[in-house]
């Protein structure tokens, strides 16, 4: 079960297709699949909402799969208030860290990349993560260069 009281088994299947499109540049499968298995799992997500509602997890999903900047802004941002209302600390620490992400990598916005710095540093100390960890240093690193 996902932190936000997915099941496994839902869960599964997104996990399945994020693995398709992720493996999918390895793998020498063309674009088109791809997209195939992209419009796939927003239609499992769909599902999954019409199941559990707006969790935090299917939210950030849809996030991390969204076309453009402000989408995926517009996703994570309400992923990670969706987290907050059901105290999800799990989804509050890998949101915060998309967002982190999303402002310093991709934005470029220096202020509110080190905010969300700043909470994922201190979601961290309440739900430690090696992975996540690393990925602050990297993205502090990143934001001094900005």
């Amino acid at each position: 079960m996902t932190s936000d009281g997915i099941a496994t088994e839902d869960w599964d299947r997104v996990h399945e297709l994020t693995l398709r499109i992720g493996g999918a540049p390895l793998a020498n499968v063309d674009a088109t699949a791809d997209e195939v298995a992209t419009q796939r799992l927003l239609a499992v997500l769909d599902e999954l909402e019409a199941k559990y509602g707006a969790r935090p997890s299917i939210l950030a999903t849809r996030g991390h799969y969204a076309e453009t900047d402000e989408d995926r802004e517009y996703w994570l941002l309400a992923a990670y208030q969706a987290a907050e209302r059901m105290g999800d600390q799990q989804n509050l620490m890998l949101t915060a860290s998309a967002l982190a992400s999303l402002y310093v990598e991709d934005l470029e916005d220096k202020t509110r990349g080190a905010e969300w710095l700043l909470k994922l540093e201190g979601h961290l100390r309440e739900h430690p993560d090696p992975f996540e960890e690393e990925e602050l240093s990297r993205l502090l690193e990143a934001l001094d260069t900005l």
